[in-house]
């Protein structure tokens, strides 16, 4: 092991090349550290984005294509096809998820009870002319209740946040079946309708009345005529809540508005929506599986970016530094011919004077290994800081230069409301550097030095004693 003892003594006696190539090494270390640790705060903000936007993928009309359509077809879209429990019933047995919900939006008119009037509504013509549906006549009618269809009652924004309650009766659960119906408490109150009482409810493009009984009452805070239209369907006590296959026959084309699946796990969601994609037959140029993507995108965006400079820097890094590490070791046997030619003519073996050399380098290495070990997360931290900065102002300023523009679609019956969370920007995240880390960034640079190390040392293998000497003399 006497090649080791005199890669130490050179180490000692060259001074100021050994902590040139300290610096270097250091460096390269650093900078891969930083690297690694901005990847694993990326893969930790996507956990912490997930969680925030809840493990919901909801299936429903993509807007934005729909947009497209139009402006391509000059509004002219056609018939939307419609979607069915059949298109998507084997995709809540899919084992990611936990829970579902199908809504049904619809409208109705009434036949042997009234609806509760507003207290804006003067006269007929108070909305605008605004019609909803149409009848067999070819006449438009004003519809007198707002419809939703669901298979759980209790999952609804509204009975969540405790806006709606029930107060008699029970919610609609997935086992139950045929025409039942929650009604408001004013409604009922005014139509004297209690739990298991019947009402009919017509449709308004057949005419055809059908009965339903009264599953349950609830209670709604929002008072009357705090709506922005006064007409009947837009009242919140004409809102009336039926199970999924009540409401088929009075919606359009006896479609689902939409249907919403709860992960087990909300890292499941994209492998999730693949798989629902494969066992369901809906059209994907009308319909995208949606898990708040939008939100998710402006989460991650700004995190991402600085990921993806993160990736650039390590392979910039490892490459640059190895290449100056490899001209540092070749320009140092190039001054040590005459020591190596001395010692090759003592017998010495042409691979110990390899392996001198890579002692020399793998131990000054260590030492700056671990002095990057101890520095590196605050090194990273505000490299992260300074550039996530610089993301977050820019996502800032493209979004407020964004015109607001285009149509804003609305569900105008007072359907299940919009309580998926908002994406906010993440401008913070924790650098640390883990022991995955070390041991990744300790084998990327055990590997560069090692590369950089032996291609110079090749030049070793062609020496002998003799030619070094006579060209030294």
């Amino acid at each position: 092991m006497d090649f080791i003892r005199r890669a130490c003594i050179s180490i000692w006696a060259k001074k100021g090349k050994s902590f040139l190539m300290l610096i270097l090494l250091f460096v390269l270390c650093s900078l891969v550290f930083a690297g690694f640790a901005i990847q694993s705060a990326t893969r930790a903000s996507e956990d912490i984005a997930r969680k925030k936007l809840g493990g919901d993928v909801t299936l429903t009309l993509d807007m934005d294509k729909l947009m497209k359509k139009m402006e391509e077809s000059n509004g002219n879209l056609g018939e939307v096809p419609p979607l069915t429990l059949k298109n998507i019933e084997k995709v809540k047995n899919l084992k990611a998820v936990a829970d579902y919900q199908y809504i049904v939006d619809a409208f109705a008119g009434k036949v042997d009870k009234r609806p509760v009037k507003s207290d804006k509504k003067e006269d007929d013509n108070q909305a605008g002319g605004m019609t909803v549906a149409g009848s067999s006549d070819g006449k438009a009618k004003m519809p007198d209740f707002a419809m939703m269809g669901t298979n759980n009652t209790n999952s609804l924004a509204t009975f969540k946040n405790g806006k709606e309650k029930i107060i008699s009766g029970k919610p609609i659960t997935n086992k139950d079946k045929g025409n039942l119906a929650l009604i408001e408490k004013r409604f009922a109150d005014q139509n004297k309708l209690k739990v298991g009482d019947t009402f009919q409810l017509k449709d308004l493009e057949t005419n055809k009345s059908q009965k339903f009984t009264v599953h349950g009452i609830y209670e709604n805070k929002e008072v009357s005529g705090s709506q922005q239209f006064p007409v009947d369907f837009m009242e919140p006590a004409n809102k009336i809540y039926t199970t999924v296959d009540g409401a088929m026959p009075f919606s359009h084309n006896g479609s689902l508005a939409s249907a919403k699946y709860s992960m087990t796990d909300p890292k499941l969601i994209d492998s999730f929506k693949k798989a629902a994609a494969d066992v369901s037959s809906v059209d994907k140029d009308f319909y995208k599986w949606d898990a708040n993507d939008a939100a998710y995108k402006t989460m991650m965006q700004p995190i991402q970016n600085v990921a993806s400079f993160a990736n650039i820097i390590v392979i910039i890094t490892a490459l640059a530094g190895g290449l100056i590490l490899a001209l540092l070791v070749l320009l140092s046997i190039r001054e040590r011919r005459f020591e190596m030619g001395v010692l090759l003519s003592l017998g010495e073996n042409k691979a110990k004077l390899i392996g001198q050399f890579l002692v020399e380098v793998i131990l000054i290495g260590m030492i700056a290994f671990s002095a990057a070990c101890l520095t590196s997360e605050a090194i990273g931290q505000t490299v992260t800081d300074q550039m996530l900065n610089k993301e977050v102002q820019q996502a800032k300023d493209e979004e407020a230069n964004t015109p607001s523009g285009g149509m804003q679609m609305a569900t105008v019956i007072g359907g299940e409301q919009d309580d998926k969370p908002k994406g906010e920007v993440i401008d913070k995240v924790d650098v640390h550097i883990s022991q995955q880390d070390m041991v990744e960034v300790g084998g990327i640079g055990l590997l560069v030095v090692i590369i950089a190390t032996l291609l110079p040392c090749l030049f070793i293998i062609r020496l002998q004693p003799k030619m070094i000497l006579s060209k030294n003399d």
